[in-house]
């Protein structure tokens, strides 16, 4: 599946988009487990939102733009779709890359 993402330095102030190629054939994934895998094998710099109680849709600290609506990471099913382009949501200052500081956010 090709994956992009929105990405931003704060520090430079550069916004881009980069992609990424992600085998979702093989198991059932949701948009945080796509996430998860980029970082662990494809780029560790990738910035977004993964904590303990993840995977419960619960805080809402993972929240991001999936094919233009507003998702939850945690708990939005991958398997759907043909592609990915994920961002930041709108409504939000953002951090870097895919975090936003929301009303959930703890800096």
């Amino acid at each position: 599946m090709l994956v992009k993402i929105a990405r931003f330095d704060p520090d430079t102030s550069r916004a881009w988009e980069q992609e990424y190629e992600v085998d979702t054939t093989k198991q059932s994934m949701t948009v945080m487990d796509v996430l998860d895998y980029i970082a662990k094998n494809l780029d560790p710099t990738l910035a977004y939102y993964r904590h303990s109680i993840c995977n419960h849709g619960i805080c809402g600290r993972c929240v991001l733009q999936v094919n233009g609506k507003t998702k939850l990471a945690c708990t939005e099913r991958a398997d759907g779709y043909e592609s990915l382009s994920l961002a930041p949501v709108t409504s939000f200052p953002v951090v870097r890359d895919l975090v936003t500081y929301n009303s959930a956010t703890k800096l």
